[in-house]
């Protein structure tokens, strides 16, 4: 059924036939739950669970009806992915995407694009990275050098990027590239949609410390991309960067704090009374993420944007992520080290990943900055 014809609009009919559906224990859902340590791996675990919850409509609601979906808003994914995170998975894993560059690609892109990659991406066929920063244009993103030049009914990029999220895995990345002067900065900057498996597009792997390659370096060679895949307006590409990191740093927490909380609902039974003042500090950090995010979501739902208050979120978020691990590190010291099967692996994926968090999305020091000056008002 689709438009008003579809009781699953209605936020708690949707949540209540999707937690009857997770009852019956779906194959692709056993599956990706349980631990896996090689990435690879978990990302095609993770493809076989979207590919499972597109078939059954599940994750089509939240998105346009025009686009692939049907119809409803940001809660109804929000109510899926809460609902996924009780149910034992321990995240979105590259998944992380549909909320942070899938919202900007339907309210920026052009809609027949977006109307043929959504329901790619939605199905777990076609995945998508982040082309944001570069070598030498990390924290202070407006230096960026990437450039895209004009050329018949569209652009050649060349340029490269570093730590671009999910690259290996995916088939596209919505890029940052310099369509103005190098002294126009942020206003000389167009953002594109561009499919990796073009013709001079080279994709190398970063391991991190934590044994996943979860990270990329990215080189265009005079790639060429249709015009039609720009997103937003040229020279707005700054927009479309606000955008995103409104999401990123905005309703992405609420998202995220759900594993976080399954993670520590999952270890809790196991814990002893030593580390009672750790696991006090992560619930009230998770608490903090649940009011700040939930209200982000309400402002998303409600068709604006979060503009300079995601940083706050961002910042509770970073909190919540690192004060859940070390409590868990606290009754476990040997988590830091322990690869001694699956389980233990990915828990010391997570725990190492845990102390990076307020570097990414942009650095802990960029956030409050942010407040100070577009929150506060400070000189």
């Amino acid at each position: 059924m689709a438009g008003g014809s579809d009781p699953l609009l209605t936020l708690p009919a949707y949540a209540s036939a999707f937690d009857a559906w997770l009852e019956t224990n779906p194959p692709a859902l056993a599956a990706a739950r349980k631990p896996i340590a090689a990435y690879a791996a978990r990302v095609e675990a993770m493809c076989a669970l979207m590919a499972a919850l597109h078939e059954a409509g599940w994750s089509r609601y939240g998105w346009p009806e025009a686009l692939g979906g049907r119809g409803g808003t940001v809660l109804h994914r929000a109510a899926m992915w809460s609902a996924l995170a009780r149910a034992g998975l321990h995240g979105m894993a590259l998944f992380e995407h549909l909320e942070i560059l899938a919202p900007p690609l339907v309210a920026l892109a052009r809609a027949p694009f977006v109307a043929e990659v959504l329901p790619q991406f939605l199905a777990g066929r076609e995945l998508w990275s982040q082309g944001f920063s570069e070598p030498e244009a990390g924290s202070d993103l407006a230096s960026l050098r990437t450039r895209a030049v004009a050329s018949g009914d569209g652009f050649r990029i060349g340029g490269r990027k570093i730590w671009t999220s999910w690259a290996r895995y995916a088939t596209w990345c919505l890029v940052l590239a310099r369509t103005g002067t190098t002294e126009a900065r942020h206003r000389g900057v167009t953002a594109f949609a561009v499919d990796l498996r073009s013709q001079g597009v080279h994709v190398r792997a970063i391991e991190q410390a934590n044994g996943t390659d979860e990270l990329a370096e990215v080189t265009f060679d005079d790639v060429f991309v249709p015009a039609e895949r720009m997103v937003g307006e040229a020279e707005r590409g700054w927009d479309v960067a606000m955008y995103i990191l409104a999401h990123e740093r905005g309703t992405f927490a609420w998202f995220r704090h759900c594993f976080l909380y399954g993670r520590l609902l999952e270890q809790l039974p196991d814990a002893g009374a030593a580390g009672d003042q750790a696991l006090g500090n992560a619930l009230l950090d998770l608490a903090a993420v649940s009011a700040t995010s939930h209200a982000a979501l309400r402002t998303h739902e409600a068709g604006s944007t979060l503009g300079a208050r995601a940083a706050m979120t961002k910042l509770l978020l970073c909190e919540s992520e690192r004060s859940v691990h070390d409590w868990m590190l606290a009754g476990d010291p040997d988590l830091a080290i322990e690869v001694s099967d699956d389980a233990r692996a990915v828990l010391r994926q997570d725990y190492l990943f845990s102390r990076i968090v307020t570097v990414y999305g942009g650095s802990q020091q960029m956030q409050l900055e942010t407040i100070a000056k577009r929150v506060l008002d400070l000189p």
